[in-house]
């Protein structure tokens, strides 16, 4: 960054230090060579000197980053917050989990219940780990959860003539009409 940007983003004050210092030189010159008496008229010569300062700090710092050279890569890659978050819903689920088996082991839910909510549960947990260990990686993530959606998409309700992909418990297909298999009824 050069000087002139890091006097510009330097603190909170350096823009009211520069105005300050617009005004100051353009007071300085209309009394000095303009030669205006103290008033109404050198007051807006100073209002003017710190209008064009102010003016063109502004325009510095619009302008900037689009001159500036490269594209600089994010100074904190992981936000904070979002791991924070990631671990309070890691202890919620693993929370969930347990209190699950508890009711199950006293007989409060049922068997089928127990292994559906456990199996989403654990899908969920599984999902929110590899995500924190990812860290910063979301396009890999992302290629997964696609790949096993598009792998699950393709067995789950297909079509036997056209192959499309059709909702779990539909009969007929949406794209052909033809009627499904026997096993998608049975559901």
């Amino acid at each position: 960054m050069s000087k002139l940007g890091r006097l510009v983003t330097g603190g909170r004050l350096t823009g009211p230090l520069l105005a300050a210092a617009g005004a100051a030189a353009a007071l300085i010159f209309g009394a000095t060579v303009v030669r205006l008496p103290f008033g109404p008229p050198l007051v807006v010569v100073g209002l003017g000197g710190m209008t064009l300062v102010l003016v063109g700090l502004a325009l510095y710092k619009v302008l900037e980053p689009l001159l500036r050279g490269g594209i600089e890569a994010p100074v904190a890659p992981h936000a904070p917050g979002r791991r924070r978050e990631l671990e309070r819903d890691k202890q919620a689920v693993l929370k969930a989990i347990r209190e699950i088996e508890l009711d199950y082991q006293m007989r409060k839910i049922a068997e089928s219940d127990y292994r559906e909510l456990v199996q989403r549960y654990r899908t969920r947990a599984m999902r929110i780990i590899r995500e924190l260990d990812a860290g910063d990686d979301y396009r890999t993530i992302i290629e997964e959860e696609l790949k096993t959606r598009l792998a699950a998409g393709a067995t789950v309700g297909g079509c036997p003539s056209c192959g499309a992909a059709n909702d779990p418990e539909a009969r007929f297909c949406n794209k052909c009409g033809g009627k499904l298999s026997a096993a998608v009824e049975a559901r």
